[in-house]
């Protein structure tokens, strides 16, 4: 950050994890910084550079040009732009501030909240942090960072950037849309594993064989699409003769048969 971004100090709010993590770690980086700690947020580790904001401070947060926001909870997030929320005293929406949104919605959620905030003057943008709160305190976090306004996106950035690298995904929304995607196919590899573990050991294959099996993430060096569509449905035969679930590869066969039928 530049000398002019760090006239003001940097306001967060958090009812988790990622709100202190992310207030330690700017105020580490010598820029001052107010935290509201919301019911649910861990206790963070105040300093000459980081302050808490508390009832004896209302007003205080309005002093922060940019605030960055770990709010999950979408209703808890509009009762706070609204001006119903009494757990930050604080924070107050002002002309000329951008809003960091850290939490988790879709598009059309944000769209919404950005209408309610637009009236006065405030911009919005969407952040992830990828790699959890001990990555974000070590400046070692992977930030994915969307928005409409250039400008604004340009601020956050200044800002998010002393949490890891960044990387601008497009316009609002489209950073918690990409966050999503890879929790989608970590959560589909997590079922995936689960079910192959439990078809290997009913081959009589031992723990140890099928970790060095399944550490095998790239297909062999030569295998095609058809060989692979026929290992997968062997897999899935040898489920059903063993009784065994694989919600993973039914689907994946479930949908190839679709995708057969319609481009006959």
């Amino acid at each position: 950050m530049d000398s002019a971004s760090n006239a003001h100090p940097i306001g967060i709010i958090g009812n988790d994890e990622f709100g202190p993590a992310i207030a330690e770690r700017i105020a580490a980086c010598h820029v001052s910084a107010l935290y509201a700690a919301l019911p649910g947020s861990p206790a963070a580790i105040y300093s000459d550079h980081l302050q808490p904001v508390s009832p004896e401070a209302r007003g205080s947060m309005s002093e922060c040009p940019i605030v960055l926001v770990a709010i999950e909870d979408t209703e808890t997030f509009r009762a706070l732009l609204t001006g119903r929320s009494a757990a930050a005293p604080g924070f107050s929406l002002q002309s000329a501030s951008v809003l960091v949104d850290l939490g988790a919605r879709t598009p059309r959620e944000l769209d919404a909240l950005l209408e309610l905030i637009q009236a006065h003057g405030v911009s919005l943008t969407d952040a992830a942090l990828i790699g959890g709160p001990e990555a974000a305190v070590d400046g070692r976090a992977k930030v994915l960072l969307g928005g409409n306004d250039e400008s604004a996106v340009e601020i956050a950035q200044s800002v998010v950037s002393l949490l890891g690298h960044v990387e601008r995904t497009g316009p609002l929304g489209s950073a918690h849309a990409a966050a999503a995607l890879m929790g989608y196919i970590e959560a589909a590899h997590a079922v995936a594993r689960e079910e192959a573990m439990a078809l290997g050991a009913a081959c009589g294959l031992t723990p140890d064989m099928i970790a060095r099996v399944l550490s095998e993430r790239a297909p062999p060096h030569g295998m095609n699409v058809v060989q692979l569509a026929r290992r997968a449905d062997l897999a899935r035969r040898i489920a059903r003769d063993r009784n065994i679930g694989a919600d993973i590869i039914d689907l994946a066969a479930e949908k190839q048969a679709r995708a057969n039928r319609e481009n006959r």
